[in-house]
């Protein structure tokens, strides 16, 4: 009787310390992903309605885990609901239903992914792919669209250095001028040397500015390095880590296929 009694109490004993390591025998998972403090905190932020914090603080919990369905769907809803960007919420919707297939909310979240596939048909000039979803290539599009944001956006900055060159010179001259008149000079006199350097000539074209956002870059992965922080190192924000991984889709099979040494683009 004593020696069974012994052992009811070393069994109990270890089951407790099954419980006390997370409920598994190989303590891999202690904490929960719902009671992760920046999944908690994500929560807090969305209570407040500061919802990009929130996002960053959910893709935070998706960096650090292995799986993390339930911030998957909190970001899905964030990107198509308030960010308007329906390719970054099906991706996450889809993440969801990799970890969990058979949840309640399964049915639900497959009508959230074709919603954010009508939205981002409806964005479209003209709406061409109306009725045809299912022959979009979603990424492709999205990428060639960007490439094309990008483009724009580095023919603005290269006119506003331009135009900030110019009024330079315009500064610099009229500054010779005022100070010639002050010495009891005529304002008509020739131009010094200088100025003749810096004065751009009506008939010969203003010099290009290079803008340094053409220049490709490229980075070599290091050990820890993910794809949000690698975005996190160069634009300052985890989220933009899908367009790291459009950009290297040729050498990442997926956005966990990293390896330490590899050399990868920046967009």
């Amino acid at each position: 009787m004593f020696a069974t009694w012994n052992g009811y109490r070393i069994a109990a004993v270890f089951l407790l310390g099954l419980y006390l390591m997370g409920c598994s025998p190989s303590g891999v998972e202690v904490v929960g992903e719902v009671d992760e403090k920046q999944y908690q905190l994500a929560k807090r932020y969305q209570g407040e309605g500061r919802t990009e914090d929130a996002l960053s603080a959910f893709l935070r919990v998706i960096d650090a885990r292995r799986d993390a369905p339930e911030s998957h769907l909190e970001a899905g809803y964030i990107y198509l609901r308030t960010m308007k960007d329906p390719v970054r919420s099906i991706y996450h919707f889809e993440r969801y239903l990799q970890f969990k297939p058979q949840s309640p909310q399964a049915p639900q979240v497959r009508q959230l992914i074709e919603t954010a596939q009508k939205e981002f048909a409806r964005q479209l000039p003209a709406q061409p792919y109306q009725g045809d979803l299912d022959r979009i290539d979603l990424m492709e599009l999205v990428k060639l669209m960007k490439d094309e944001n990008e483009k724009l956006k580095r023919d603005l900055m290269t006119t506003q250095s331009r135009v900030k060159q110019l009024e330079s010179v315009i500064g610099e001259a009229s500054m010779r001028r005022s100070t010639t008149s002050g010495n009891g000079q005529s304002q008509t006199s020739a131009p010094s040397s200088v100025e003749r350097v810096q004065r751009p000539s009506p008939t010969q074209p203003i010099p290009t500015v290079v803008d340094p956002t053409t220049v490709p870059r490229t980075y070599v992965v290091q050990s820890g390095d993910s794809l949000s922080t690698i975005s996190r190192r160069f634009y300052g924000t985890p989220s933009r880590w899908i367009d790291i991984y459009q950009a290297n889709r040729d050498r990442l099979s997926s956005e966990n296929a990293l390896k330490v040494g590899q050399t990868i683009r920046i967009p």
